[in-house]
């Protein structure tokens, strides 16, 4: 318990599936060592973002953006010698690489900057999520360390650079106009490519993973 106790304390309580904003939860913990979450301001925030993060070809905003309502963390447990990884506890990140591509094409447009800012910076209020999320997820078949776990490592990298984003965009960086969005391109790929490393490695076996990590060599 003394173990367990350690690693919950240390695990990011965020819920989210594209650039949200983490919201404040509580934790329970039962016999089986799962983790429950609840959020008054989760669905708010998620909204918050949504606004910003797609539009279809008339220009209307849609719910697909970067999130995911209600996806939750992966059951937190110790290493467990017979977990067998599942889509359901990984989809987070499925979702955000997935979803990425949408921030990718608003980079790609100078005159997109401020939509794709607006999702950067709701992300940049809780960027250690997903890192979190992944040493989680890692936790259930590894018995120590997760957290040095190139897995992690991986998702660590991607979220780093995905916050990056915003000091390039808001030309913090000395780079403006097509230069910056060259830029910006070249990082969201990259991200994309780390979280497809995180993904083929992590044993799941969903046709929707395969098919990305494929995508994203």
């Amino acid at each position: 318990m003394k173990v367990l106790s350690l690693l919950l304390a240390s695990s990011p309580l965020y819920l989210a599936n594209g650039f949200t904003i983490a919201p404040k939860t509580s934790v329970t913990t039962s016999s089986a060592t799962k983790m429950s979450m609840t959020s008054s301001d989760d669905s708010s925030s998620r909204r918050s973002f949504i606004t910003s993060s797609t539009a279809s070809a008339a220009g209307i905003i849609t719910a697909s953006a970067f999130t995911l309502a209600g996806t939750p963390l992966p059951a937190f447990a110790l290493a467990d010698p017979n977990y067998k990884p599942k889509y359901d506890d990984l989809r987070a990140i499925y979702e955000l690489a997935v979803t990425l591509d949408r921030l990718a094409e608003k980079c790609a447009d100078p005159d997109q900057f401020e939509a794709a800012l607006s999702g950067v910076r709701a992300f940049n209020k809780s960027p250690s999520f997903y890192p979190g999320y992944a040493r989680n997820f890692v936790s259930k078949s590894v018995k120590a360390n997760a957290e040095g776990d190139p897995r992690v490592g991986y998702v660590k990298t991607a979220s780093s650079t995905i916050s990056g984003l915003q000091g390039l965009l808001e030309g913090r960086e000395g780079l403006t106009g097509a230069e910056a969005s060259e830029e910006a391109v070249k990082r969201v790929k990259r991200s994309q490519q780390l979280l497809a490393k995180f993904l083929g490695e992590s044993g799941v076996t969903d046709e929707k993973v395969v098919a990305f990590v494929a995508a994203h060599p």
